[in-house]
């Protein structure tokens, strides 16, 4: 099973993950390069990079020469690849936990506008250089 990112159509990899298969997701170079750990982070090359997207792969970001980034390798837990809670904000750090209190038990939050107000989810700019994705 995959998923499909939002922000994803048309960004579909040109080659596989070769760890386990599965077809990724092109990302931006500076997403990679803002997300990697220090001790990785001088083995970045300005190459395409793809996000893998099987849950159960330990592979982040792999690249079509066969360089490969883990889940050690990321200064961020990739939402999908987690238990939760699972990040839904990257640029403000909310949580679905989060999310889901304000809904069920709180009872603020009745759309989308009240979760942003509320949460701070989806008010943030930094997609690009926190979003495992880039979107």
């Amino acid at each position: 099973m995959t998923h499909e990112v939002c922000g994803g159509k048309g960004r579909e990899a040109n080659t596989a993950c070769p760890v386990c298969g599965t077809k990724g997701q092109k990302v931006p170079g500076i997403t990679v390069a803002s997300l990697l750990n220090t001790a990785v982070a001088a083995s970045f090359s300005d190459i395409r990079y793809n996000l893998c997207l099987s849950p159960s792969c330990n592979v982040v970001y792999y690249s079509d020469n066969g360089t490969v980034f883990t889940k050690e390798n990321v200064r961020v837990p990739v939402w999908f690849k987690e238990e939760l809670p699972r990040i839904i904000c990257y640029c403000n750090n909310v949580t679905d936990s989060e999310i889901l209190d304000h809904i069920v038990t709180r009872q603020c939050c009745h759309n989308l506008k009240d979760i942003r107000e509320h949460t701070g989810a989806n008010a943030g700019h930094d997609c690009l250089t926190k979003n495992p994705a880039g979107t």
